[in-house]
């Protein structure tokens, strides 16, 4: 049970001391005994007929077992209705539970033996707690930058030239008098100078997580700490299956040095990885050339998902699979011998050999299309070809290892929580497993850099997940609860942007209002839009998404005072009745909603706005729609992104029986549809004979001779203009043409 539900992939033998997976049930002996508060496991694996190796386990609390971390081994396996296969929820989903990721993600174990690894830390020494308060303020408010205080402040000689930098802090150090660590030496011994051993001990006694600032005391003075990074042993917290069939660990898991024939021998991912391991190649680099194809669903998030995966994937080794590349192929034929063998040479379409599915489990029949789409990629998988299968995204998270029974050409299931740690998990995949990374886990910063789908405009992933628990939406359970990054690594990420040309940002979030309200101490998403809007160099600044129940007047007040912010907004509403919102748990009214687009309209009257919006919601009434008619021709939204209501797994509203029929709900999108494709259309016709600001992005797919970029608005905009002059460039455009969905123009010189 604990093996098959991922708690324990991996046992450590006493005998030989490396991990050994164990692989088949059958042979498997585990006891259990719990005495008081305290749960003791024994277990013997039997690895031949004739041998019998035991393994030891530390005692633990008998109420961390399982943990939160495992959320999904505390109840009997439950088939959701919806997809037909065992639920897969790794975060609590229950309207008032624990959503604080400190306590959901929880690795305190002892000294070596957790997931998380290390802490980057950074500091500023004062010499009185009252100087440590006051700058914490001022920190909090965003009005000092903390490397920036650090290099003014800051009494620490050793690190104030690097903004207070202590670098990254082992988590393995024990505090014991009686605990000897790894060749009896203390891994952190070289930090003693400057965070000395009592200072670490209050860190590690304080469950942090990135972005955290707290003050702990030490003889050199009063330390504000801030946790920059986390680094987790994300190998540690996979399920790991060993296939039938599979190879030797050619990479990892056996002593002594590979070969590079070895290398190969394992395959392909093998042969690659192998060399981006090992500097000193002896192997023909065109021997082990892999090319990757990545096939993005969904949201924003997903697309910033991809690029970091993209990103990971090039830093082996492994090059995007270009559409025009071919390969030759000789056919031989012959006639039984009667006449000589012709051979005749043919082109044909090369395909990836590693083929990343990023999903959307958002909107109906989710997963089927997964299903659909894997289908000629595991043919030629069981055809023999040499190809790697990777399901990450939201459908990989909803349903954890049932993928690999429904498919089980996969080799990797992976959750967004892990797309900047891809090639870490590909290890286990290269030794001929299969590998489901589902499991909660800290949010660590890219250890590469994501591969931009454009030069001009860059998402930047601000916080992750969702902590509202809306009765529809099956996001909390896919993406996890939030966790905000810190504002330096915001603001490093950004200027690193600039500095390669980029003129545009979007910042991302699930629900991005919410951004810092997961820290210690707060902080709030008006304070950065304003530090990142002051950046020098960046053009345009943009955000999404927002939710009204959390959107705060400030952030409209910074819009407005922001040069660099974009007047566009996107708020969703989902529903113009009271009645429907209280049923969906949204937390906010009809009239909270028309306060901020009253906001809005006063600070920038100009500004756009777009919204998201279901109908035939379960319970919902004739009366209930057209309140939401009403609300969008009272507000006159530039764009709506509508949908008609499905059920979602592990979401309440999935298992309400007042659901409205599929006739109801598509006559319902067809009239609001027709009603915001009006209203687009007359937002977009106020701009004609206007002359409006365009950074220009790509070419124009079906009009080669045009630019394509987007008003400040986000109204697309077309133009006569060569792509190589202009692209990134702000160019002035006077509209003589407006459509439904775009505008059309000529370049004018500045008035």
């Amino acid at each position: 049970f604990f093996v098959r539900s991922g708690i324990i992939p991996t046992l450590e033998s006493k005998r030989h001391r490396r991990p050994e997976t164990v692989t088949s049930m059958s042979r498997m002996k585990v006891t259990m005994v719990r005495r008081s508060s305290v749960a003791i496991l024994a277990l013997s694996v039997s690895t031949s007929p004739f041998r019998t190796q035991a393994f030891q386990f530390t005692a633990v609390p008998s109420r961390c077992l399982p943990s939160a971390l495992y959320s999904t081994t505390e109840e009997p396996e439950v088939i959701s209705p919806i997809t037909g296969s065992v639920t897969n929820v790794k975060y609590p989903t229950q309207r008032g539970a624990e959503v604080d990721s400190r306590k959901i993600i929880n690795y305190n174990e002892k000294a070596g033996e957790g997931v998380n690894l290390a802490l980057r830390l950074s500091h500023i020494l004062f010499a009185s707690e009252e100087l440590a308060n006051q700058s914490l303020e001022k920190l909090t408010r965003a009005e000092w930058n903390f490397e920036d205080m650090a290099k003014i402040v800051s009494n620490c000689a050793e690190t104030r030239e690097e903004g207070g930098n202590i670098g990254w802090v082992n988590l393995a150090e024990s505090f014991d008098a009686s605990w000897e660590g790894e060749e009896k030496k203390n891994p952190n011994e070289h930090l003693n100078e400057i965070l000395p051993p009592s200072a670490r001990q209050q860190i590690f006694s304080q469950s942090t997580k990135p972005g955290d600032i707290i003050s702990v005391e030490s003889r050199r003075g009063v330390h504000l700490i801030q946790v920059v990074d986390v680094m987790v042993d994300v190998r540690k917290l996979s399920f790991v299956k060993a296939r039938n069939n599979r190879k030797k660990d050619y990479l990892f898991g056996r002593s002594g040095e590979i070969s590079p024939e070895e290398w190969k021998k394992g395959g392909k991912l093998a042969g690659v990885l192998g060399g981006a391991l090992f500097e000193d190649s002896s192997v023909d680099p065109t021997e082990l050339d892999l090319t990757y194809k990545i096939e993005t669903m969904g949201c924003q998030m997903n697309t910033a998902d991809s690029e970091r995966i993209e990103g990971q994937l090039m830093s082996l080794g492994i090059r995007p699979l270009m559409d025009d590349e071919y390969m030759e192929i000789e056919e031989v034929k012959n006639n039984g011998g009667l006449v000589a063998e012709r051979r005749k040479v043919k082109k044909e379409k090369k395909k990836p050999d590693v083929i990343v599915l990023n999903t959307c489990s958002i909107r109906d029949h989710a997963e089927q299309k997964v299903y659909s789409y894997l289908g000629p990629h595991a043919k030629r998988k069981r055809a023999g070809e040499d190809i790697t299968i990777i399901v990450a995204g939201c459908v990989a998270q909803q349903e954890g290892q049932s993928l690999l029974r429904r498919i089980p050409e996969i080799d990797l299931v992976m959750g967004p929580q892990y797309a900047n740690r891809i090639s870490d998990l590909l290890e286990d995949v290269a030794n001929g497993n299969q590998v489901v990374a589902t499991e909660a886990s800290h949010i660590m910063e890219d250890s590469t850099k994501p591969r931009r789908q454009s030069s001009v405009c860059a998402w930047v992933n601000v916080i992750y997940g969702c902590n509202e628990r809306c009765t529809y939406c099956i996001v909390p359970t896919t993406r996890g609860v939030e966790q905000s990054r810190p504002v330096e690594s915001i603001v490093d990420e950004v200027k690193e942007l600039v500095e390669k040309g980029y003129k545009e940002v979007t910042l991302l979030g699930q629900n991005i209002d919410a951004y810092g309200r997961d820290m210690i101490p707060k902080r709030k998403f008006s304070d950065l839009l304003r530090t990142v809007g002051a950046i020098p160099g960046l053009e345009r600044l943009r955000f999404v998404t927002s939710h009204p129940r959390y959107m705060s007047l400030g952030v409209v007040d910074a819009v407005a005072e922001t040069p660099t912010a974009c007047e566009y907004f996107h708020v969703p509403f989902q529903s113009g009745s009271n009645d429907v919102l209280k049923a969906m748990g949204r937390g906010h009214t009809r009239e909270k909603f028309l306060q901020i687009v009253e906001r809005i309209r006063q600070r920038l009257p100009d500004a756009a706005i777009t919204a998201d919006v279901i109908v035939g919601f379960p319970g919902e009434t004739e009366q209930d729609f057209l309140d939401t008619l009403s609300l969008m021709e009272e507000v006159k939204f530039d764009n709506v992104n509508t949908a008609a209501y499905s059920p979602r797994p592990n979401t309440p509203a999935a298992t309400w029986t007042n659901q409205l029929p599929e006739v109801v709900k598509q006559d319902r999108l067809q009239r609001i549809n027709e009603m915001n494709l009006r209203h687009a259309t007359e937002r977009r016709a106020k701009m004609m004979d206007r002359v409006v600001e365009v950074l220009v992005e790509e070419r124009n797919v079906k009009v080669p001779t045009q630019v394509m970029g987007r008003t400040r608005h986000g109204y697309i905009v077309y133009c006569e203009g060569d792509i190589d002059e202009l692209r990134g460039k702000l160019v002035n455009v006077k509209v003589d043409k407006c459509q439904r969905y775009f505008l059309a123009g000529k370049i004018v010189d500045e008035e």
